[in-house]
């Protein structure tokens, strides 16, 4: 079975204000995919929340992206794009999974329960983007709102250096000045 390049997944309830960031990033890049090369045979999708269905298209991927809020150390429109480090080899007979409650299904864990079921764990990204309110709202804040182009710049960037290449040479796009390889 051939991998597909990547699955971006963005995180976040649209009832909760800025938690749906993830979520408007990820239809953000769904929206845009027939401009960007960078997405072709890219599964884009977004939720409430991870969920251990993904384990699958994440272990048929080159690369998992994984868009979400964040509540503490960020500011209110900051982007930060992590790297996360490989998840290890499970034990005979033993899921290295560990999670005692689905809702507890980070990033890393899902990488890790790919693995374990799966047998392939690709690079993963984690983009978080610092949020104002978590309160109920049907919006997001302008400070949020207003880094959702950088956010799916550093997506952008992350799928690698042919997206960066090609963005840049897109100024008509909705990702500001820079490109995506300035997120």
């Amino acid at each position: 079975m051939a991998l597909k390049r990547a699955f971006i997944v963005g995180c976040g309830h649209p009832w909760r204000g800025d938690d749906a960031v993830g979520r408007e990033v990820a239809m953000a890049l769904w929206r845009q995919r027939s401009r960007w090369p960078a997405l072709d045979s890219t599964t884009i999708t977004w939720a409430h929340q991870l969920l251990p269905e993904m384990a699958f298209d994440i272990s048929v991927s080159r690369m998992a992206v994984f868009v979400d809020a964040s509540c503490g150390d960020l500011g209110a429109g900051s982007v930060r794009r992590e790297v996360l480090p490989p998840p290890l080899a499970p034990r005979p007979g033993n899921v290295s999974v560990g999670v005692g409650c689905w809702e507890e299904l980070t990033p890393r864990r899902l990488l890790a329960l790919s693995l374990d079921f799966y047998g392939n764990a690709p690079p993963g990204v984690l983009v978080t983007v610092g949020v104002a309110s978590l309160a109920p709202a049907t919006s997001l804040s302008p400070a949020v709102r207003e880094a959702v182009p950088r956010a799916v710049a550093a997506v952008l960037s992350a799928l690698g250096p042919v997206a960066c290449a090609r963005a840049q040479r897109r100024p008509e796009s909705t990702l500001g000045a820079g490109g995506p390889c300035r997120a």
